[in-house]
Formats: structure tokens, C-alpha cells, sequence
């Protein structure tokens, strides 16, 4: 049996990682969407500004958010698409704990994704003006569509005689004016909380979770949490893919 605190970093030489992020989504970012949930003009809608080519791009933002929700990877098999952008949920809970900070929350492969760390912490942490504020971007991961990312993840586990489950995209941001950005690499600690599926549970496994950068540089964190239906893990801010692993 692997030892259970089995934080550590494995370097990857020559690797560049294709993560299945999807940044045209970051136009329709909260604050960018009236109440009806049409893009405001700054969003891309096509030289001429015309209503048709508004829906036309909110429809292929439609398309692209529903095809990372993954409903195959839904243990329930029970998600529905998204039919309009004021459905996109801007929050997420695990166990009772509510994300502190908004985003666009459609990581369905796990049981909830929240980031615990505070609003004001995140913000200090990374220096963020009054007129920035953090914003979180979660998505489903599917190794058909980022195989670098997915086999440096399969690497990292077997590393550790570990188990790969749910795998997803993290985006840790800021958002001015209406446009989103990502914060830096090297910032302060921000804490993400994940339900783990009951299809992934196991009363007698450790848990951990596997964190693959862009441009290769892949790290093992440890499980802060002791509830066998969540991990807790300390990150830090820009995108990478994560998975949750059990040994």
C-alpha cells in the first residue's frame, strides 16, 4: 500500500499537454449577460452587431457548453442540456459548503466543485484591483478530446499504484470589465473542494488528486479532508486538468 501522504512533483521532459479548455466561453462570463441572458455589445456577435449573428454565436456557446457537460460521464445519466446561457450555473456546492467566489460551474463528473477559499483572500493573495474580482471556470475532461493530458494523468496515478477517476478542467481567473483573464501560476494557495461520485467512493481508499500544467509539469495533492465523499485540495491560480485518483 502506497504511504498516504504522497504530495510530491513529477516533472515531465518534452511534454506540451492539450488541455480541452474553452476560452470563447469567457465572453459570456457573468457580467457579461443581461437578464435575459443575451450577450451585452462588447461581446463578439460579428461586425455588423445584428441579432441574428448574436444568437448565432450564443448557439454555438450553447453547443460548446453542452458537449463539455459530458452526460455519459454522469453516473445518473441524468443531466439535460443547456438550453439558454441563463442556465450556465454561476455556483456550485459540496457537502453543504457553497463556492465563494462565482464562475461558470459545469464540472458534472464530479458531485459538486467549489472553491473554499475566501473572496477577499484570493483576492489580496493575488493582488486584484477593486475593479477585478476572482472568477472560477470548471469543466469535464474526456480523454478522447486531451489524450497528452489524460496520459501524463494515467502516469502521475500509476506513479502511485493510484486509480484514475473523474477528470476535469480548472480555471482560476479574475474577470475586468466584463473580460476574463487568468491569474498567475505562481500566486497564493486558493483551496477546491470536489464531490466525489458514489460510482468512486471506496470506504478503504485514500484519495488525492492529479494536477497536469500546461507545458507539462504535473503534481500530486493531498487530501486535506477526512469525509470519505470529498477531496480538498490546495491549488493555485491559471488552468490546468485535474483528476481525482484513489490508492
Amino acid at each position: 500500500m502506497v504511504k498516504a501522504n504522497i504530495t510530491k512533483r513529477i516533472m515531465i521532459a518534452a511534454l506540451t499537454v492539450s488541455l480541452a479548455l474553452t476560452p470563447s466561453i469567457g465572453v459570456f462570463a457573468s457580467g457579461d449577460m443581461d437578464n435575459n441572458g443575451d450577450a451585452e455589445s462588447g461581446a463578439n456577435t460579428g461586425s455588423s452587431g445584428s441579432s441574428s449573428s448574436s444568437k448565432k454565436t450564443q448557439a454555438d456557446v450553447l453547443d460548446l457548453i453542452n458537449r463539455n457537460l459530458g452526460v455519459d460521464m454522469d453516473e445518473d445519466g441524468g443531466v439535460s442540456s443547456v438550453g439558454s446561457l441563463s442556465e450556465v450555473p454561476t455556483t456550485s456546492s459540496v457537502a453543504g459548503t457553497r463556492s465563494t467566489i462565482s464562475g461558470v460551474y459545469l464540472a458534472t463528473a464530479v458531485n459538486g466543485s467549489v472553491v473554499t477559499t475566501g473572496f477577499d483572500t484570493i483576492a489580496s493573495g493575488y493582488g486584484l484591483a477593486g475593479d477585478e474580482k476572482p472568477y472560477a471556470r470548471l469543466y469535464n475532461l474526456e480523454a478522447q478530446r486531451s489524450p497528452l493530458a489524460y496520459a501524463a494523468i494515467v502516469d502521475a496515478a500509476a506513479s502511485v499504484n493510484a486509480v484514475v477517476g473523474p477528470t476535469i478542467n480548472i480555471e482560476l481567473g479574475k474577470i475586468k470589465g466584463g473580460k476574463y483573464g487568468l491569474l498567475s501560476e505562481e500566486g497564493a494557495a486558493i483551496e477546491i473542494k470536489l464531490g466525489i461520485p458514489k460510482s468512486f467512493t471506496q470506504a478503504d481508499k485514500n484519495f488525492a488528486v492529479v494536477c497536469v500544467r500546461p507545458g507539462g509539469k504535473v503534481t500530486v495533492l493531498q487530501d486535506k479532508d477526512t469525509n470519505p465523499d470529498t477531496v480538498t485540495f490546495d491549488t493555485t491560480g491559471g488552468q490546468g486538468a485535474y483528476a481525482i485518483i484513489k490508492y
